[in-house]
């Protein structure tokens, strides 16, 4: 008996239920929100889009992280101005940064792993799956540049990377930050962990 109800316990743990889907939806619209707050650099604009990455990743699970952010890259294909500088349409996929916006559903599906199944050290296995996950994001936003524009990986990586580098590690910290805080008060209280 004490077996099938730890069955029934994990099938509803993983069900999809509404509430779970409006939680996605809500992250969706803060990656939308932060994604607009832009500094224009070229070739590759700054963003707070990687906070609101490593945010979804730090407080959803692995599912709805990913079905969050496909959710934001989604309607932005379908061409609603959701990407950086109010851009939206599949061309901006194909674009010389588009890399790095492909690359968001995988930065928060790892970075929700590693929170979600490290049993210890819950901090550290956070911040470990946001460098992690940032490491994927400059490969694969790196490799797409250099592809797209023809310029060698190691300079696209001088023109993309190195100049973020500090940037991105403080939205690491803030997003580890902020996450922590939210699990202890707002997310507690509403049952969402």
């Amino acid at each position: 008996m004490n077996t099938e109800q730890n069955s029934i316990n994990l099938k509803d743990k993983n069900k999809l239920t509404t509430k779970k889907i409006i939680i996605a939806g809500m992250f969706t619209a803060i990656i939308v929100v932060l994604a607009q707050i832009t500094i224009p650099t070229t070739p590759v604009p700054f963003t707070l889009s990687l906070l609101a990455i490593f945010l979804t990743g730090a407080l959803l699970s692995p599912r709805l992280a990913l079905l969050s952010v496909a959710a934001y890259i989604l309607l932005g294909i379908f061409g609603l101005p959701v990407f950086a500088n109010s851009r939206g349409g599949v061309s901006v996929l194909f674009d010389k940064t588009g890399g790095y916006i492909m690359a968001y559903p995988l930065m928060a599906f790892v970075t929700s792993l590693f929170y979600h199944f490290i049993r210890r050290f819950k901090t550290v296995a956070l911040v470990v799956g946001m460098f992690f996950s940032l490491i994927l994001c400059y490969g694969i936003g790196t490799l797409w540049f250099s592809h797209v524009t023809g310029i060698d990986f190691f300079h696209a990586l001088t023109l993309c990377v190195y100049p973020f580098v500090f940037f991105d590690v403080i939205k690491i910290v803030l997003a580890t930050s902020f996450s922590m805080i939210l699990r202890k008060t707002a997310f507690r209280h509403m049952g969402l962990i």
